[in-house]
């Protein structure tokens, strides 16, 4: 086949791969917004969301079913790889109950999560990446929208253990996490989409700290500080913007302790009741303690669960099939070896992302394995959403040395049109 022959080739490909990927993300978008919504707990929606969400489920499946290429250059990832996808379907298979109501929970909230690493086998140019910003933004603003339209829900404090408490945790969990990840690689977005995220981020950071959501506040904090790290160092103006940190920091002394006193027992009343109370470790040993040897090994499976009684609303059985802390989740699911082939996988992706690259996205990509990774303690964040979908990508850009090699200019370039 002559050159020209393989351009006309070459470019049919690259359309047909960008409109099932423009097919795959806008599925992600309307499933994450889905899920967002049904923290919500309005019952007389959870059959049309469900509806909405099964279209967007199949979308996801024929997009990327569809694009998939087994062709993965790095030998020690293309091994691993194989071996995790086999241990995800033992995970499926072991401990499935064949009954409706299991295989309906499974579709709508877990199954797909497993297979989170097919990503890095879905063939990638810039505009794959542009359409992940794209998406983010979209959740953004949604994200906004939800706060304000279930105001009531988000800032309430309920006393007694009713699910619309976790509310605000749903927006978070679905909606608000990747805002940071388009805040961190700032350069290559217009100011709009930068204010965007910087908003969700300070309205993430307040609502945590009024409902004392420790974790979330934690982590947020954190992307806020990485951020401005990253700001400064990509600034033409740092001797000014250490002017204003040393202001900042003056004043925040000066009047925060006059602040904190004035709103002692408003907003920061929550915060102050729960303080350092631990709430992990009764779960936490209670896993413990009803796990044997092969447990901790392979798991318990896709419907794993431990003895634990009196923690849940309504729960009549005591046992519990999910741990706060989530990297004892996964071990509950899959065991220590499927965490280990996570790790695996990611912390060399995250060293090379961070050390080995000449672009600010690859470093990024980095950070956001090492905090994903961290997050496994505090959080749950092996979830069904674009957090953990873009942990995946972050390794995909981890092991990929044409991307990491590219420059600042050239993301810029392919971001903006």
């Amino acid at each position: 086949m002559d050159s020209s022959g393989q351009i006309v080739m070459y470019r049919k490909f690259t359309a047909d791969l960008d409109k099932k990927m423009l097919i795959f993300w806008t599925s992600v978008a309307v499933y994450g917004i889905g899920s967002a919504f049904t923290a919500t707990h309005a019952t007389g929606m959870i059959k049309v969301i469900q509806l909405i969400q099964a279209m967007a489920i199949f979308g996801i499946i024929y997009s990327a079913g569809s694009t998939v290429q087994f062709a993965v250059k790095n030998y020690f990832l293309r091994i691993t790889l194989v071996i995790y996808l086999m241990y995800s379907i033992f995970i499926l298979l072991h401990g499935y109950e064949y009954t409706y109501e299991f295989t309906k929970r499974l579709f709508f909230s877990s199954f797909i999560k497993y297979f989170f690493p097919l990503l890095l086998l879905i063939p990638k140019n810039l505009k794959f990446y542009s359409r992940i910003f794209d998406i983010i933004v979209v959740y953004g603003i949604a994200f906004l929208l939800l706060n304000l339209m279930f105001m009531d829900l988000v800032i309430a404090h309920y006393e007694e253990n009713v699910a619309q408490k976790f509310t605000f945790e749903g927006f978070y969990k679905d909606l608000g996490v990747p805002l940071s990840f388009l805040l961190f690689t700032y350069i290559y977005h217009s100011k709009y989409r930068n204010m965007i995220a910087f908003v969700v981020l300070l309205a993430i950071i307040g609502i945590a700290t009024y409902k004392a959501r420790r974790a979330i506040m934690a982590l947020s904090v954190t992307h806020m500080l990485i951020f401005m790290v990253i700001f400064y160092f990509k600034s033409n103006y740092k001797l000014v913007m250490s002017g204003v940190l040393v202001l900042f920091i003056g004043v925040l002394a000066v009047y925060g302790p006059k602040f904190y006193q004035e709103n002692k027992y408003t907003y920061f009343g929550e915060l102050n009741e729960r303080g350092l109370e631990d709430t992990r470790t009764g779960v936490e040993v209670a896993m413990a303690r009803d796990f044997e040897a092969v447990d901790w090994v392979i798991g318990r499976g896709i419907n794993g669960r431990y003895w634990c009684p009196n923690i849940d609303m309504n729960d009549t059985s005591g046992y519990r099939y999910m741990i706060e802390t989530d990297y004892l989740n996964i071990i509950l699911k899959g065991g220590v070896i499927y965490l280990g082939l996570i790790l695996l996988m990611a912390i060399p992706a995250a060293f090379k992302a961070f050390f080995f690259s000449n672009n600010l996205l690859s470093k990024v990509a980095g950070i956001w394995i090492v905090l994903w990774i961290l997050s496994l303690y505090p959080l749950n964040v092996f979830n069904t959403d674009l957090n953990h979908m873009l942990f995946w990508v972050c390794v995909g850009i981890g092991y990929s040395r044409d991307m990491r090699k590219m420059s600042d200019e050239n993301i810029k370039e392919a971001m903006s049109t």
